[in-house]
């Protein structure tokens, strides 16, 4: 789940983000809509895609963990 940047938050299904770097990373939001990186160690990274539908959306991550994708 996500939120897609409209003025009434939907949900859309994703399970992959894409960093700076263009590495894809496994991913998930929890019921608050908080980003997780879905990997067994620690990371940090800067999130600027979602893929969905197979295809990569523009994204962002805000000051509390939660994504918003473009979804113009």
């Amino acid at each position: 789940m996500g939120w897609f940047t409209h003025d009434e938050p939907e949900e859309v299904v994703f399970e992959e983000v894409v960093d700076t770097d263009g590495q894809i990373w496994p991913a998930f939001t929890d019921d608050d809509g908080v980003l997780w990186i879905d990997v067994d160690y620690d990371v940090e990274v800067t999130i600027n895609g979602a893929i969905v539908d197979g295809q990569i959306r523009g994204a962002e991550v805000d000051e509390h963990g939660r994504i918003w994708i473009d979804y113009d």
